[in-house]
Order: C-alpha cells, then sequence, then structure tokens
C-alpha cells in the first residue's frame, strides 16, 4: 500500500517518502513528524457524518497533537493539482 501511494506521487511530479509503523495510525504520524522535523501533514478526511464524527477522527486528532501544520482534504470529492519544479 505504501510503495502505491508513493509511486503515484512519483507519477505526479512528487517526491514522496514513506514510513512505516507498528503504531496506532495518529500515533505513528506524530512520531514521524517529529522525527523528520516535517513543515506540514497532508491527511486525507472521508466527510464521517454523524457518531463516529463526535467521537472523532484520524484527522481530527492529527491536527490537535500535531508538531506541524496539517492539512486535511476531503477525499469525497477531490481533484490532484501537482506541480514539478
Amino acid at each position: 500500500m505504501l510503495s502505491e501511494a508513493s509511486a503515484r506521487a512519483r507519477i505526479a511530479g512528487v517526491t514522496a517518502h514513506t514510513h512505516a509503523g507498528n503504531k496506532e495510525a495518529v500515533d505513528t504520524i506524530i512520531d514521524v513528524a517529529g522525527q523528520v522535523d516535517a513543515d506540514l501533514i497532508v491527511v486525507g478526511n472521508k466527510g464521517m457524518k454523524g457518531a463516529r464524527r463526535v467521537l472523532g477522527s484520524i484527522p481530527n486528532a492529527i491536527s490537535h497533537q500535531a508538531p506541524c501544520s496539517v492539512l486535511i482534504v476531503d477525499t469525497t470529492t477531490y481533484a490532484v493539482l501537482a506541480t514539478s519544479t
């Protein structure tokens, strides 16, 4: 899954680095962001509704715990715009 995501990013002209972890998703993302001194975390949001939204979501938890800025992208209807430099 990580290699597929990385390959899709490369095709779009984006340099991507993947990191696997053995903790919960939020903890792994926060840990890696700190380890690599990230400037920005980009995370998708499926647009949860109802009880699941009240209980919280991964993007919400990341946005409250991240050591850097967080961009939450609506993945229910999206277009990927990429530029290469």
